[in-house]
């Protein structure tokens, strides 16, 4: 099947990442050069085992230290400079550039990736730059100006082909370019596993399939793919032509009604009873989060993942409320239920909550038996949320999260779980 792109709608697409970004933020910050200096970013420095969250390129270039590598590995040396992470520093720089790039566009042409990663549709600056080359280049140059970080950016006439030429090209030329016409040339040689979305699992089917390249793929029957895989089959295909069909504008508010989800990976073994205690406290977060967005959940998801020397699969379930609710005491007693449902006894190290389904909070059926109490519990949790915003989410907690089990004290004090710094 061939695609006529002429057809096809061509935007003006960005694909903006900042190199090295925690690494980059502590040489700015310690009067450093990001692209010289030899700087690593680790999670704890008193953990001999802890995480790189990022390095330098020089740093990666000579002692092959990169993101996932471990403290211990870090030769000792006075030229090599290691700090440990401050994710609040790194969130403030982070919003810093999604305002730089909001006096280009509006905020719905900006999607927010990752802390360090924005994909921006240049639709609206066509009056102002004849190119969305030269909008990049300007767009670069001033990040630099006022953060001093360096960005690498991708273009492309869509969201997909801007981030792979983005992660293939960009971030080694700096700026880099693929239009439909160059899919052949630019897209079309990379094997499948550097293309965003494909994974290790999926790259191994592939390859069963001698399927090793984008090529390949592009030229793969589209009713196999759709028999093998599915939707993602046809998603897959499409991809290797360099067609995404995906919105390039989007509407905030509706990432929040998506749902919202607490994940805790435990530091040692947690028994069931121990679980619970870290179940109230997501729930607790998780109802927070409903009430400062005025919205109410229909529907509580669990996760646990177990230790992996127990060689048990991860436990899932959900459940539908009958009706919606943004109480904690509600989030958790599902959550109870789901955990009761289950006849797995392992050793959890990783507890999960999320809730979904939402809807407004003016939507929340009142219940005549129960509505005065909601109401007296609905208060206290508006003051509990008045209490956390002013000063911090550990000023007032449940008994339970000061045991042994509770972990609420030691994530206040962390961002993405890493220290806020």
């Amino acid at each position: 099947m061939l695609f006529d792109y002429s057809k096809l709608k061509v935007h003006r697409m960005i694909c903006v990442d900042m190199k090295s970004f925690y690494a980059s933020v502590e040489a700015v910050d310690h009067q450093l050069d990001p692209l010289q200096a030899m700087i690593a970013v680790v999670g704890d420095l008193q953990v001999s085992s802890s995480v790189v969250l990022a390095a330098s390129p020089a740093l990666k270039q000579r002692y092959q230290i990169r993101t996932g590598s471990r403290l211990f590995q870090i030769p000792r040396t006075h030229h090599i400079h290691v700090f440990e992470s401050r994710m609040q520093r790194y969130l403030d720089v982070s919003m810093q550039i999604v305002r730089i790039l909001n006096e280009f566009v509006p905020a719905q042409a900006i999607h927010i990736y990752s802390i360090d990663e924005m994909i921006v549709c240049l639709d609206s600056t066509n009056n102002i730059y004849p190119t969305a080359w030269e909008a990049a280049v300007d767009i670069k140059q001033t990040i630099l100006n006022r953060t001093g970080i360096t960005a690498s950016i991708g273009i492309g006439p869509n969201k997909f082909i801007s981030k792979v030429i983005l992660d293939t090209q960009a971030k080694h030329a700096g700026i880099a370019e693929c239009r439909y016409e160059d899919v052949p040339e630019l897209l079309w040689p990379l094997r499948v596993e550097e293309v965003w979305g494909i994974g290790e699992k999926m790259r191994r089917q592939f390859n069963r399939a001698r399927i090793f390249t984008l090529k390949d793929l592009a030229h793969t029957s589209l009713g196999w793919l759709r028999r093998t895989y599915g939707v993602m089959g046809e998603e897959y295909y499409m991809h290797a032509w360099g067609i995404d069909l995906s919105p390039v504008h989007h509407d905030p508010t509706l990432e929040i009604r998506k749902g919202f989800s607490r994940g805790n990976t435990l530091a040692r073994d947690y028994s069931v009873s121990e679980a619970k205690i870290v179940i109230y406290e997501a729930t607790d977060y998780l109802a927070r989060k409903l009430r400062s967005a005025h919205l109410a959940a229909h529907t509580v998801s669990l996760s646990l993942r177990y230790n992996r020397l127990d060689l048990l699969t991860s436990y899932s379930r959900s459940i539908t409320l009958l009706s919606a609710s943004d109480l904690s005491k509600y989030l958790y007693e599902s959550c109870c239920l789901l955990l009761d449902q289950s006849t797995v006894d392992g050793r959890i190290r990783h507890v999960a909550v999320s809730v979904s389904n939402l809807v407004d909070d003016d939507e929340i059926q009142m219940d005549l038996f129960v509505h005065a109490t909601d109401e007296k519990l609905r208060r206290l949790g508006k003051t509990i949320d008045t209490i956390q915003t002013k000063f911090g989410s550990a000023a007032i907690l449940r008994a339970s999260s000061i045991s042994e089990a509770g972990t609420a004290i030691q994530r206040s004090h962390k961002i993405g779980g890493h220290y806020s710094g």
